[in-house]
């Protein structure tokens, strides 16, 4: 079974006071966390800055490993595919997101106390509760 390795964030700005997490919308329409696969060579920290800004625009600063998530997927070119997903805790340098075409169909900066809620993928629960925790924010 053909395996692959992905790195993300979970990117956060302080506005006034309220943490704010970016998400994105998925081109399958659920809310999620910018990630994308690893260059050969790459580590995980610069794939995960290089992916949110990808897809997102957002230019960042890693400040800590959060986790990891493992699931399977169906290409129909390839079958069957294990995917493992490390996650980084991100801090926004830039934030004005701008979606990537073809791949991203939204952005927003959500308030922390929502990404939960909003976020529809359930392996993504732990990671983003981590990233809560680590912010002092609660879920």
């Amino acid at each position: 079974m053909p395996r692959e390795r992905s790195a993300g964030g979970v990117v956060y700005s302080v506005r006034d006071g309220e943490v704010l997490v970016l998400m994105i919308l998925d081109r399958f329409g659920r809310w999620s966390l910018p990630k994308g696969l690893i260059d050969p060579g790459e580590s995980e920290a610069a794939a995960a800055l290089r992916e949110v800004r990808e897809e997102t625009g957002v230019e960042g600063t890693v400040e800590a490993r959060l986790g990891e998530t493992s699931y399977y997927y169906f290409d129909a070119d390839r079958g069957r595919i294990a995917k493992r997903v490390v996650y980084f805790l991100v801090r926004a340098q830039s934030s004005e997101p701008v979606p990537q075409k073809g791949e991203v169909a939204e952005v927003a900066w959500v308030p922390a106390g929502e990404v939960l809620e909003r976020a529809a993928y359930a392996n993504l629960r732990p990671v983003l509760e981590e990233a809560l925790r680590r912010l002092g924010v609660a879920g």
